[in-house]
């Protein structure tokens, strides 16, 4: 008879947290309060906080995304900020 760790099907690899740059750094900003989401609509919002824009950025430089540079991990928060407004498009 087979014991209870001899029956479990073998363990699957873990998949990364975020598997893009853009995602990765969308967290980062979330993480670090630099954006916030929508109560009603769930759309990502600037909170037009330079001290966590700042945070954020320092954050990527010091523990980029795996197999990026800390330039190319600063670039993709900018284009990420880039893209979200000050106002849910749908309030």
């Amino acid at each position: 008879m087979k014991s209870n760790a001899q029956r479990r099907p073998p363990l699957q690899a873990r998949r990364p947290a975020y598997r893009s740059l853009e995602g990765w750094a969308l967290g980062m900003l979330i993480e670090h309060h630099a954006i916030r989401e929508c109560e009603h609509h769930g759309h990502a919002v600037d909170r037009s906080d330079p001290d966590a824009r700042n945070r954020a950025r320092e954050a990527a430089w010091n523990q980029p995304f795996p197999g990026a540079s800390p330039e190319e991990c600063q670039a993709a928060i900018d284009e990420v900020l880039r893209g979200i407004g000050d106002s849910c498009p749908d309030c």
